[in-house]
């Protein structure tokens, strides 16, 4: 039984074997293709591939490896989503529904977000960014990897060195001519020598070695409800890995949360957008503008951060 909640119809076709087409309808307003333009740069798999309005990446669920293809059909207050998914097996292409249900965040209410902002000085960005929210991250693992990756480099090198992590050890399908990559499995990459992954994506030798004991410990991972119940245990015990400081545990946590009440205040590009916006820097003070929106945190310091990037 193909999974049917009110949102999205279904329809069964066929292409390179089976395929199973789904029709999503976030819940508006909902906007995501200036953030997959922004993190999925044109022909890096970092694991998703974005190209022409799609997003195409492999999720592994259940020991299978499960590639999906979302179109964005239309944003805004009339969104829509097509998603093909290459599986014979019903089952598991539910199951993926679901997960990708989750990376979009179809379910967030942003109009709830800006009625809760309103009357306070974060609503002007609320309202300039109409329905925009970042991706979801699903795995503790891939989280942590992919901040460990992004610290104190520029983001466009940080993204060039994710897609060769994952042309390296990902998995990897052709389907139609087009490439589709999975994220490297905590189980090929806990078995590298940290030296030969630092040769292989050209990346320190720190990081090397924080990424490896990051995989060897996946499977000792806390949850996600567990990080999200007590993020400061989380981050005491994650931060114990040499490589792993504040900042990377807390953008970890705000990639992986189903909530947005997690984010890193000391990020960079965060303070930079306090700094464009409201002439403020420092943490304390940045807090002190948030009083009260502390359930958003995540969603408000991600989009600053899109303020601290943007050009001049």
């Amino acid at each position: 039984m193909l999974p049917s909640d009110g949102l999205g119809r279904k329809f069964s076709g066929s292409l390179e074997g089976d395929a199973l087409l789904f029709v999503v309808y976030p819940k508006p307003p909902f906007l995501i293709l200036p953030h997959l333009a922004k993190f999925c740069p044109r022909g890096l798999p970092v694991p998703c591939l974005y190209e022409n309005g799609a997003c195409r990446r492999i999720l592994e669920i259940e020991g299978h490896l499960v590639p999906y293809k979302v179109f964005i059909a239309s944003e805004g207050m009339k969104p829509k989503l097509t998603v093909q998914i290459f599986s014979r097996d019903k089952s598991l292409a539910g199951k993926a529904l679901n997960k990708i249900r989750e990376i979009y965040r179809v379910n967030f209410d942003y109009s709830r977000f800006l009625k809760r902002t309103e009357g306070t000085p974060i609503y002007p960005i609320a309202r300039k960014h109409y329905g925009l929210r970042p991706t979801r991250m699903l795995s503790v693992y891939e989280a942590l990897i992919d901040s460990i990756i992004e610290q104190n480099i520029s983001l466009n090198l940080a993204m060039k060195i994710k897609a060769e992590f994952v042309r390296q050890f990902g998995e990897k399908k052709v389907l139609s001519g087009e490439e589709y990559y999975s994220f490297p499995s905590p189980r090929k990459v806990g078995r590298l020598e940290p030296a030969t992954l630092k040769k292989k994506i050209r990346t320190t030798l720190v990081k090397a070695n924080a990424i490896v004991e990051v995989a060897r410990l996946a499977e000792s991972l806390p949850t996600v409800e567990e990080i999200e119940e007590k993020p400061e245990d989380f981050l005491g015990y994650i931060t114990r890995i040499k490589g792993v400081g504040k900042w990377t545990a807390e953008l970890s946590m705000a990639k992986v949360s189903r909530n947005f009440n997690i984010g890193p205040y000391g990020d960079l590009a965060v303070k930079r957008g306090f700094q464009r916006t409201f002439g403020i820097q420092s943490e304390g003070e940045i807090r002190e503008i948030m009083s009260g929106l502390e359930e958003y945190m995540g969603l408000i310091l991600y989009l600053m951060a899109l303020e601290g990037h943007r050009k001049r």
